[in-house]
Formats: C-alpha cells, structure tokens, sequence
C-alpha cells in the first residue's frame, strides 16, 4: 500500500471514528458520562423550515366572531401513517421566545406505537409561519414543557437506554441550542420539574425506589432536589409509584404520589408499604420533605369514591394568582367511566385545606389549563358521536366556595383538542390548541384506522372576535 493510499485509509478511518462517535452520542446518549452538553441539532435537512403539511381545518361550528387558522400537521413527518394517531397527538404546547413548542410521542409499553422515541422537538416560528425541528430527544414522548426566566425544560418522560442516568433538556432564550442535562440519579421518568428558593426540584420515579416489590420491579416514585442547578442531587425515596406533580401553593412547594386505586393499593400491600404510604410531601426549608400524614387520598379528591382501578394520577399542576389548578386521570372505577377531572387548590394548610372540583357536565373532560391573569383557562373535551367532538375553552377563576367558569369559545371537530397555549394574558392575541387522540380509548390497529385518526397531530390558531372600538 502506498503512502498516499494509506494515508487516505487513515483520514477515512479517522473520519468514520468520529461519525460513529457522533453517532453513539445521538443514539445512546446513556453511555455519556453524568453532565451537561449541547445537543446536537437536526441533520441539515431537518433544520431547513418545512411546510406544515395540508392545510385543511378540521374545526366547524366555531363561535361567531372566532377566526381560525390551520398551522398544519407536524408530527405527521415523524409519524406518518394514520394509525400513528397515538404519538401524533400534541400531549403539550408552549410559547417561547417567539416560537410554538409542541409535545409528541408515546411512552408507554403496550399498544403498535409504543416507545415511539426518539421524539422531534418540534417549533412553529410565529414570524416565518414555518414549523422547525430543533432537535432530536432520546425520550419515548415530550409531556411537559416547563418556563423558568428566559428559559425552557423540558422533563425527561422516558429515556431511550439505561436507566442509571435521567435527562432534563433546557434552551435560553435568544439562543439556538438546547442542552441535554444528564445527571438525574436512577431517574426513569421525570414527569415535573420546579424552583424553590432556589433549587430545582424534579418529581418521577427511580429504578431502586424499593426494596422488595411484587414480581421483582423494585422502581417506585421519588423526589430530587439539587441546590447547584442540576449537578448534583438528593434523591428521597418515597412509598408509592410514581411522584407525578409539583405544587406551589401556600409559599410552599408539596410533591403529589399517585393516588392509589385497588390495583396499586395491592402492589403497595404486597411490597408491605400500604402503611407508610402519603400522598403529599412538603418541601422544608432546611432540606428535605415532610410527609403530611393529616392529607387523605379524598382530601386531594373531594367527590372522587375510588381512583380508579389503578390509580388517580394528578399533573398539569398550573400556578395562577394565589392558587393552583390541576388535572387528575381518573378510572374507570367499578360504577363509572374513566374521566379526566380538574380542581382548584387554594390552600393546602393543615387544618384549612380548600380544594374543590370543577363542575363540568357528565362526559366532558378537562383537557388543559393555561394560566390567565389571578385565573386559568380551561380546555374542555366531550364525545358527541363516533368521530364527533366539542371542544370549549372557559375562563375559571376561583372562588371562596370553589369556582367560577365563563365559556369564551366552542367548536367541533373529528378529535378532541388536548392542548391549549395563549399568546398573551386576556382576549387579545392569538390562541393555539392541538386535536389528538381520544383519551382512554385504544389506539387504532393498521387495518383499522379512520379518516379522523389521520387528524391527530393537527395544530390550530383561534383569534378572538376584535373588540369594539370606542367612538
């Protein structure tokens, strides 16, 4: 072989090293070391602004006075078939920095979608009117994006690999990259993140939770808190599950357990903890957490006679004015349906708990909720026929019997809406909302999807009516 031939072997081989170490960095990230770094961004052809494919607009019989707009189906690139109706299905948007972040994917372990990651981070820029992808996530589904100052995180739902490290990813504002985070201890799912007084607190659930579990599956629910940022962590253990949400109320921050319906109440029984189960922790300011053994399953609940046949999980735990919002997946219990259901916390004191439910008519399911001003919006979902959904947004605010609802708008469409984003508080701007696939229903097999199914994933703008102008 000659010098030039051998030569061009070595700069190959040099070349083809490096590509496979990029390559191992974007496909098995759990090989990395614990630490921050940049994610690598979309191959180029990602990154070029693509159109948002058909821009039919599945919406009728919209409030008069409501303009609407169809930003196209983005997801449907990533998961293109009609019966990807599951993955497809916006779990989450959020506004940031002058773009419109939508939530994909599907983590769980049953059903022809499942593990649906890696999942495209994908970004509508509201000044192009083009959707972007940012980045590709080694997670089998984006739930949650959280705000901090001029930054964006996002909890990592379900790595892609091990199970030693978890991943949070943060982008700030102004500027391109986002960055990978990992360094959360035995970290499986991270389902919500949130400050206090400084430290970043992370609720989910670890792979060594337990000690002894039925059928050897020893990961349960708990909650982390690191005082540099994200380096370093104190993991507690907790009894139950999964730890599922973050509360900030009282100038307190509580972590909520899944609240355990007869199948979950068995599995605590079997690994003997049902005892020491609590549903609520308070964070102390010393570091960290006091199990408020006065809370009851029905206190978090009022109204609700049984979870579930597994569980009542509570997220979307949304901050506004003095209280919080949230809402809780409930069922199906042995007397009635599986529901999605919202509440109003106003205080969660020992000895002054005032937590209520919001009244909806029987089948509709809180869907959303946004902050808006001392408020929240509420996005609401009912099935009026195969293939047949009204949606309504209210405006909900608290009251010192419970609560109060306006409806500001309705619609009509093939899927229920599952995500709601406001460009600003009140009725001005522009409002964005994400059709998907029906909760508690099986996703459709390849042979059996519907012209509806290939809806999911749709992303729409709604405009309030103009308000009158002052002569």
């Amino acid at each position: 072989m000659g010098r030039r031939a051998a030569a061009a072997l070595t700069l190959m081989l040099l070349v083809g090293a490096g590509a496979a170490g990029v390559l191992a960095r974007r496909l098995w990230p759990h090989q990395e070391p614990a630490r921050t770094l940049p994610l690598l961004p979309a191959w180029p052809w990602q990154r070029i602004a693509f159109p948002p494919g058909p821009q039919t607009l599945p919406l009728e019989g919209l409030s008069p006075g409501w303009r609407a707009s169809a930003l196209g189906n983005p997801a449907a690139r990533r998961y293109p078939h009609c019966w990807q109706s599951l993955p497809r299905t916006p779990w989450a948007l959020k506004l940031f920095d002058g773009r419109l972040y939508v939530g994909l994917g599907h983590a769980g372990n049953e059903g022809p979608t499942a593990n649906a990651g890696p999942v495209p981070l994908l970004a509508y820029d509201l000044a192009a009117g083009r959707w972007r992808q940012e980045a590709t996530l080694a997670e089998e589904e984006i739930h949650r994006f959280v705000n901090h100052g001029r930054q964006l995180w996002i909890p990592g739902s379900d790595p892609r690999g091990g199970w030693r490290l978890g991943n949070l990813y943060r982008r700030q504002a102004g500027r391109p990259l986002w960055w990978q985070q990992r360094r959360l201890p035995g970290f499986i799912h991270a389902n919500d993140l949130a400050w206090r007084q400084g430290r970043l607190v992370v609720a989910g659930s670890v792979d060594d939770a337990v000690a002894s579990a039925p059928e050897g599956e020893r990961h349960g629910s708990a909650l982390a808190v690191s005082r540099d940022g994200g380096r370093h962590w104190q993991v507690a253990r907790l009894a139950g599950w999964r730890a599922t949400a973050l509360v900030p109320l009282d100038g307190q921050l509580y972590g909520l357990e899944a609240l355990p319906g007869p199948r979950l109440r068995r599995w605590l029984v079997a690994g003997g903890r049902l005892g020491t189960f609590v549903p609520l922790h308070e964070l102390l300011a010393a570091g960290g957490w006091r199990p408020r053994r006065d809370l009851r399953q029905a206190d978090l609940l009022p109204g609700v006679v049984d979870g579930g046949r597994r569980h009542a999980w509570i997220g979307q735990v949304t901050a506004a004015g003095e209280g919080v919002a949230w809402i809780a997946r409930l069922g199906p219990a042995a007397d009635e349906p599986s529901r999605r259901q919202a509440f109003v916390a106003r205080s969660l004191r020992q000895g002054a708990i005032d937590l209520r439910p919001v009244a909806l008519p029987a089948g509709e399911q809180a869907m959303d909720l946004q902050p808006d001003g001392q408020g929240w919006l509420l996005l609401s979902s009912t099935e009026l026929a195969p293939q047949r959904w009204r949606s309504r947004i209210f405006r909900l605010t608290a009251t010192p019997g419970g609560s109060r609802s306006q409806e500001l708008v309705r619609w009509q469409a093939p899927l229920p809406a599952w995500s709601l984003a406001a460009e600003r508080a009140g009725d001005a701007g522009r409002w964005f909302v994400g059709l998907g696939h029906p909760p508690f229903r099986r996703e459709p097999l390849a042979d059996r999807c519907h012209a509806a199914d290939a809806v999911s994933g749709t992303v729409v703008a709604l405009r309030p009516p103009s308000p009158p102008t002052s002569r």
